[in-house]
Order: C-alpha cells, then sequence, then structure tokens
C-alpha cells in the first residue's frame, strides 16, 4: 500500500472512510484506512485487534524512515560461528626468559600510552556526541496535534480464544483459573513494525473501536500506564452498552460455548438495527499478491541505508530485494555495502553481499548445484599490468583477484569444505575423509602472461589427523613435498607423554636414474624418533616409505591440476551465469505454467476416460484360453476338438473355482457342528458343577457358535446361488461369441444346459 496524507489540518480527523475492499483495490490510503484494512484481516485470523485513532510524532505521521536504524541489515554471524576453539595450554611449554627491562621507563610509557589513549576515546566520543546532534530531527512545532491511526493487538482479551494471547493464572483465594490483565501492543499499518505500548513515536490515544464496540480513552497520563480492561468504566467510555458479551460482569460463556446461542437471545439482545455490510469479502488474488506493490517496486529510505523490495520475477535477474548501506544520512558518496536478495534463480543463487571499503564479493548458493558450491567471496586486490600481450591469459583475472569458495561437503566425494584460491597458493580444507587428510596447500610459480609458460608446483603441504589404530611414530601428520628442492619432510604425531614429535627427511633420485624400480640410498634419508623406546625403522621401511611418499606426491601433484582445471571451469560457468541469468518456476505455479498444466489435465482426463471404458467393456473369458493355440491362429485355424476342449476347460475352472469355495465352507461348518455337539455334552454332564457367571459364560458361547453356523449356511447359499448366476452368464457368453459359435451345434448346448442344471 502507498500512505497518503489527506488532512489539511493536523488536528482533524477524517470525515469520511472507503471500505478495506476499496483500499485493497485502490493500493492508496491514509492511516486510517490501512489501520481499518489490517485490524480487518487481523480480527479475520482470530486476533483480539482494534483500530487506535491518537497523535503520533511527525516521522510516523509522515512515515519518514530516515531517522530510523534499517532492522533488515543481515547478521554476519556464520563466520564466527566456523571459528576454531583455542588450543589447550600445554603443561610442558617452556618458562618465559625474565624480564630485565627498567620498570620505571615501562611505567612512564604505560602512562603516556594511557593519556593517548584517554585522548583518542574522548575525541571519539565528542565525535559521536557531534554526529548524534547534528543527526536529531529538527523541533516539531505541531508535536502532540498530529492526528495518526495504527492497530493495537491485545493480549488476554475475554473475547478472543487464539492461542498463546490467554494467560491464564490460579487465584490464591479461590484456587480457580482467571484470566490475567489486559495488555497491548501497537502495528504501524504503514510499515508493518511492532512497537511497544511504551514507544516514544505515539503520544496519545483518543478512542479506540473494534468489530463489538467503540471506546472513548478517560485515562491522564502517558501511553506507558495506559490500562487496557474495556470493562472498566472508569478507564474506557464505551458506545455500545454490553458489547462484547464476554464483558459482562454477570455473564460467564464457557470457552467451549458461543455467547447468544439462539435467535430469541439475539432479538434480546439487539440494541439497534445495522444494514447488511456492503464490503464483499477480502481477498487477495494469487496475481496482486505477487505483485506486492502497485507498480512492482518499493524503495524505503531508513538511517544510512536504502531498502528496495521487488515483486518475484519483476526483473530478468531474479532480484527480489537490495539493501544499501551509506556512511552520511544523505546518501552522498560512496556506499559502504551492499546486499542483494535473489529467488528462483536457476544457478541456486540466492545472495549477493558486496563490500565497497574492502572491494570483497561474496556469493551464497542453496543446495542442488552439480559442484555443491555453498559460497564464492571474491577479494579483488591491485589490477596488474597486462600490456603488451595479445589476449588476457586465464590467470590474469585471477591474478587480481583472491577467491574463497566454500561448498556443501556432505554431498562432496572428495568431502572439500573450504577452497582459498589464488595465482601462485591454493589451500583446501577437508572433513571427515577416510584418509584423515584435512588440509593441503599447493604453492606454485604463477602462469607467465608473455611466454604462456604453464605454471609450476613447488611445494605440496598436507596435514593429517591422528589415526588411533597406528602406531605414533608410523602415523604422519605433516607432509611437505619440495618440489624444485626434491625433497620430501614427514612429521609424524606425538606419542604419549612425547613433548616433541618424530621427524622424516628424503632425498629423492633424480629423474634420470627413475626407472620400473625405484633407487635407493640409505644416505639420502635422515630422521630423529622421539621416544627412545620406540624401534628404528629398518632399511627395508625406509625403502617402503620412500615409495609410499613418492606414490603420494605424484597422485598430490595430480590432483593439484585436476583443481586448477576444476577452478578455471567454475569461475568461467559463474560468468557466464552471472552475464546471462535465467530464472526457474515451480511446476505448481499457474500463473507461469498454465500451458502445462492444461496438458497435465487433458492427460489426467484421457487415462480417466480410457479406465471408465476398460470398466464398461465385456470381459473376454476365452484370451487366457486361445493362448493356448499360438499367436498365428490365422493362416492355422483351430478344429473344432481345440474348440471344444476350450470350451470345456473355460466352464470346468469356474465350476472347480466355486467347489474348492464350497468345500472349505463345508468344513468349516462341519467343525463348528463338532464343536457345538461338544460344548452340548459337556454342559449336560457337568451342567452341575458351575456357577451362574460360568454357565451363562457358556451358554453364550453355544449362542455364538449357532450364529457362525447360520452365517456360514446362508454363504454356502449364497455362493452355490452366484455359481448358477455366473456359469449360465458364462455359457451364455461363450455360445454368442463370434469365434466359438461355428463349432458349437444345438445337440452340444442342449447338453451343456443340462449338465449345468444336475450341478
Amino acid at each position: 500500500m502507498q500512505p497518503t496524507l489527506v488532512f489539511p489540518r493536523t488536528s482533524l480527523q477524517p470525515t469520511q472512510l472507503i471500505s478495506p475492499d476499496a483500499v485493497l483495490q485502490r493500493r492508496r490510503a491514509n492511516s486510517f484506512e490501512l489501520a481499518t484494512l489490517l485490524c480487518s484481516f487481523l480480527i479475520g485470523n482470530g486476533f483480539a485487534a482494534c483500530v487506535v485513532s491518537g497523535y503520533a510524532t511527525r516521522e510516523v505521521v509522515n512515515n519518514d524512515q530516515q531517522r530510523v536504524g534499517c532492522p533488515f541489515v543481515p547478521q554476519e554471524d556464520e563466520d564466527s560461528a566456523e571459528e576454531e576453539p583455542p588450543a589447550p595450554s600445554n603443561k610442558y611449554q617452556l618458562r618465559q626468559p625474565p624480564d630485565l627491562r627498567s620498570q620505571y621507563l615501562l611505567n612512564i610509557e604505560e602512562e603516556k600510552l594511557t593519556k593517548v589513549r584517554a585522548d583518542e576515546v574522548s575525541r571519539e566520543n565528542a565525535e559521536r556526541e557531534e554526529r548524534e546532534r547534528q543527526e536529531q530531527p529538527p523541533e516539531d512545532p505541531k508535536r502532540g496535534h498530529r492526528v495518526h491511526a495504527w492497530v493495537a493487538v491485545l493480549h488476554n482479551a475475554p473475547w478472543c480464544y487464539k492461542p498463546g494471547y490467554r494467560e491464564l493464572a490460579i487465584d490464591p483465594n479461590t484456587g480457580e483459573q482467571t484470566l490475567q490483565p489486559p495488555s497491548a501492543f501497537f502495528i504501524e499499518p504503514a510499515t508493518g513494525f511492532r512497537h511497544e505500548v511504551s514507544s516514544p513515536d505515539y503520544l496519545a490515544i483518543e478512542s479506540v473501536w473494534n468489530q463489538h464496540n467503540y471506546y472513548v480513552n478517560k485515562q491522564p497520563g502517558g501511553l506507558g500506564t495506559l490500562r487496557w480492561d474495556f470493562a472498566n468504566g472508569a478507564d474506557w467510555e464505551h458506545f455500545l452498552p454490553g458489547e462484547p458479551y464476554e464483558l459482562r460482569e454477570d455473564c460467564t460463556v464457557p470457552e467451549d460455548q458461543e455467547p447468544l446461542a439462539t435467535e430469541e437471545e439475539i432479538e434480546k439482545e439487539k440494541h439497534l438495527d445495522m444494514p447488511i455490510s456492503w464490503v464483499r469479502p477480502l481477498n487477495v488474488s494469487r496475481t496482486d499478491f505477487e505483485q506486492r506493490f502497485p507498480d512492482g517496486t518499493k524503495v524505503i529510505y531508513f538511517k544510512k541505508a536504502i531498502y528496495e523490495r521487488f515483486a518475484p520475477y519483476r526483473n530478468l535477474i531474479g532480484l527480489v530485494r537490495r539493501l544499501t548501506t551509506y556512511d552520511r544520512l544523505d546518501y552522498d558518496g560512496q556506499a559502504i555495502s551492499r546486499w542483494e536478495w535473489y529467488a528462483n534463480r536457476n544457478d541456486l543463487l540466492t545472495l549477493v553481499r558486496i563490500d565497497y571499503r574492502a572491494n570483497a564479493t561474496e556469493e551464497r548458493f542453496e543446495k542442488g548445484r552439480s559442484d555443491c558450491l555453498r559460497s564464492l567471496l571474491r577479494r579483488t586486490g591491485p589490477p596488474t599490468d597486462t600490456e603488451g600481450s595479445d589476449e588476457q591469459p586465464m590467470g590474469a583475472a585471477a591474478a587480481e583477484s583472491k577467491y574463497e569458495l566454500k561448498f556443501y561437503h556432505q554431498y562432496r566425494f572428495d568431502a572439500l569444505k573450504k577452497l582459498v584460491y589464488n595465482t601462485s597458493c591454493i589451500k583446501e580444507y577437508y572433513d571427515k575423509r577416510d584418509d584423515l587428510l584435512y588440509y593441503r596447500e599447493f604453492r606454485n610459480i604463477p602462469k607467465d602472461p608473455i611466454t604462456k609458460e604453464e605454471s609450476k608446483l613447488t611445494l605440496i603441504t598436507e596435514k593429517f589427523h591422528q589415526n588411533p589404530s597406528k602406531n605414533p611414530v608410523e602415523d604422519i601428520a605433516i607432509r611437505c613435498c619440495y618440489i624444485g628442492d626434491n625433497k620430501i619432510k614427514l612429521q609424524f604425531h606425538y606419542g604419549e607423554d612425547c613433548i616433541t614429535a618424530s621427524t622424516r627427511e628424503f632425498t629423492k633420485p633424480p629423474k634420470s636414474e627413475m626407472g620400473e624400480e625405484v633407487p635407493y640410498d640409505p644416505n639420502c634419508t635422515t630422521g630423529y624418533i622421539s621416544n627412545p623406546w620406540d624401534a628404528q625403522p629398518t632399511q627395508l621401511d625406509l625403502f617402503l616409505m620412500l615409495k609410499a611418499q613418492l606414490k603420494a606426491e605424484e597422485q598430490s601433484a595430480l590432483a593439484f591440476r585436476r583443481r586448477v582445471v576444476e577452478i578455471e571451469t567454475l569461475l568461467s560457468e559463474r560468468r557466464k551465469q552471472t552475464d546471462s541469468p535465467k530464472l526457474t518456476s515451480s511446476l505448481f505455479d499457474p500463473l507461469r505454467n498454465e500451458e502445462a498444466r492444461q496438458l497435465r489435465l487433458a492427460k489426467y482426463e484421457a487415462i480417466k476416460a480410457r479406465e471408465e471404458q476398460l470398466k464398461q467393456q465385456q470381459a473376454d473369458f476365452l484370451a487366457p484360453y486361445l493362448l493356448r493355440l499360438g499367436s498365428d491362429t490365422r493362416r492355422r485355424p483351430p478344429t473344432r476338438a481345440q474348440v471344444m476342449q476350450l470350451y470345456r476347460d473355460c466352464t470346468a475352472d469356474l465350476r472347480r473355482f466355486y467347489q474348492k469355495l464350497e468345500e472349505e465352507l463345508r468344513n468349516r461348518l462341519d467343525d463348528l457342528i463338532t464343536e457345538d455337539q461338544s460344548l452340548r455334552r459337556f454342559l449336560s454332564k457337568f451342567q452341575q458343577h458351575f456357577e451362574d457367571a460360568e454357565y451363562d459364560k457358556f451358554i453364550a458361547e453355544g449362542e455364538k457358535l449357532e450364529r457362525d453356523k447360520h452365517i456360514l449356511q446362508m454363504r454356502l447359499e449364497n455362493i452355490q446361488e452366484e455359481y448358477r448366476r455366473k456359469a449360465e452368464h458364462l455359457r451364455r457368453t461363450l455360445r454368442e461369441d463370434e469365434r466359438l459359435k461355428p463349432f458349437l451345434t444345438e445337440d452340444e448346448l442342449s447338453c451343456e444346459r443340462s449338465e449345468g442344471g444336475d450341478e
């Protein structure tokens, strides 16, 4: 809605109000009409809401929020939650050397620093006070005379039964549950913000009304001490006596009953005849609800912030919200930061945060991307000089930027959680890998933009968690591969009660000596064992360890090349998605998928019509029997003997099916007859030995047996009748079948009918 100011004089209320339905159609209204519309929606949803007429400040009446802090600034708490806890103190830590400096000179220096800090704090306080003084709005000569309307929502209202808005307490005198005194909070209809009753934005209240009554405020003092018990005549003067029904002292309405249930009671309690409401039911169509605002956009000016909102699909990039913060009240100068929220994006982009001071841009994504990307942070550094080159190299953009990528590691095969990338370094952070790797770093020489020489890997650093199943002297903690120096340095995990870690260094053999077998020289390795009781590794163990480390280095170098290709592909794809964004829509969106919806409905109707046709179509009893003759019945037509055999098999299968059912029911009937006879003999023999309750129990069991026998006899008769009916229907259908009619004679048909009668 667009709030408007329609009062030429600030001390007068409007002379007429348009209906809430007309407000929805016009989308322009004053504060009284907006409050009436909002109150209607709240009452329809079960809230004890009422329209408040009173006086407010100039900023609230004019809907001026340039002095209000923006409540939509996101709280950046994600990074703080991921910080690792500090490491516990080591009891074997060496003592600090004694401080031999002069304490007198240190005290003098500390006094100077304290004085400088105090001067800095006082200067900052003075600047802040001056800035707050300048930001204060000018004096309002009409303060307390500006008429305004807003909405109050009551707690513990007697006529409201919405869960969460009624607080009951036990009366210490009577022990019964009583309703707590009513309280309220305010909602500003022009903004939708909630305010407490003691808010300084609202100055006084003249009257309050809802669907039940009209109340005039008689309480002096501020709004903070206002009492909201409308039944108290000393605080509120009501227009209609005895309304609502729950506020009467002599009438207590249970929560599970409605007051004035009969028409006689309604006629008795009627105060005046009112015309039927001419306002149509409030309804917001799907199109209007999606449009959100009159022209699909809305701009709100907060304190040092501009908040823009857009309707879904209003623009081609999927932007729905944008928040820009500034350092000045007049929004002049360079912006500090910007947040942009997106929806319905094909690349699952949800948020873009731009920090202009740090030259950083962060993009966040939803789950569902093929690369499992969660966020992409790009920090731009000083530009590099690329003049003299015919084309911009692939690493030129990366040379100016540092990328930090976060992934949904639960859905990646390599469990990559975080990746930091620039032209000379790649840092990878993993979580819950099978090989216990949690950190890997690649250092390389960047690609030469002039000679086009590929980047060269110089250092690989890998860190592993401790494996409890391994001996600490064999469990690698840090592995450093120096590619240029042909060295591999290993550091193992700390053993129990050890203050140092075991290490091992290998000097790799030259590549010219590399063949099918790795040459090994004992002089090319050095190591340190922290625990003197651990066994020294043999030459065979060292040779096998060298082979394993060479293989691990080769796999890490391959992983580096794959990672570079993956990063360049991802960044290139992100540039394409940013330049040419695409929007998606739900399959259940009737505003954009009406054609698809009609196709689905047509398909559903076709399936339904086919099912109805199959239900009405007569069953083909001969279909399973004709399969015995083969599929090529046109070239080799069946003989008369084969057709008659099919006829007899079809009728015999029906007869056997019902014979089996009849036999099962007769067996169950015989069992019940036997059980009934046994019970009768038992009762006639031991009748004098039972009490009345036990005898009645046996009598009830006998009656149950008689009832079950009667049910089984009726089922037998029904099955026999059903068989005769279905057998006659089957024979008639087979006789009328065009495939059997040429082979059947009247004698055979009469014989079949006589056999059916005998059965």
